[in-house]
Parts: structure tokens; sequence; C-alpha cells
């Protein structure tokens, strides 16, 4: 996240955003993706939105609610974010065979259920 002068939360941010597109969303549903402070939420999203990654607007019915929503701005980071994801993806399976991806990733899937149990 560093390559686009962002936070790791901020990253998450603007992810979780770009995935509910279609949704509204309010600094409660970041508080609880996050599970963090109200307080820290709000000092996270007022950066983000003084550097042009998010807007938030006033919801029509309630003048207490603001809907946050990614700029274009926030949108490019995602999508850059997503292609080099798949370049790091595509490298990670560099000289693998589909048996042997398979039975990597049967391990950790393992690995996680262990974590959360």
């Amino acid at each position: 996240m560093a390559k686009y002068g962002i936070t790791p939360q901020q990253g998450r941010i603007i992810r979780f955003l770009a995935l509910k597109n279609e949704e509204a969303i309010f600094q409660k549903d970041i508080e609880d993706f996050l599970n963090i402070r109200k307080s820290s939420v709000s000092n996270i999203i007022k950066n983000m939105e003084k550097t042009g990654f998010i807007i938030r607007s006033q919801v029509p019915n309630d003048a207490r609610l603001k809907r946050i929503e990614l700029t274009p701005a926030g949108r490019a980071i995602h999508e850059d974010a997503q292609l080099n994801n798949l370049m790091i993806e595509a490298k990670m399976r560099e000289n693998l065979s589909e048996q042997e991806i398979e039975i990597l990733e049967m391990i950790l899937k393992k690995i996680q259920s262990n974590l959360e149990n």
C-alpha cells in the first residue's frame, strides 16, 4: 500500500468499499468490518477524504448519516491493486503443477481451520 501512499487500514477500507460498491456504506459498517473504535475510523476517514480517495455525502432522509463512497482516485487504487495481486498470484504459481496447487490449497485451508478453532 505504500506504493499508493496509503496505510494498510486505508487499503482495506478501499477494498471494502469497492466490493460493496452497490450498497450504502456508513462509518458504522467500516467500524464493524475493521473491528476498531469509532474515533480511529473517524480519523482514517477524514484523512482519506482529505487525500481524495473517498467522499462523504449526506443521506436525504437523515442528516446525521453520511454515506461513504470511493472517488475515481480510490477506484483507480483498487483496480491497480487487483492487477498487482493477479500478477503476484501468477508469479507464485509459476512452475507449480495443478496437483501441487491443489495440495497447497488443501494444506492452507487446514492451517486456517486450525487457527480459527
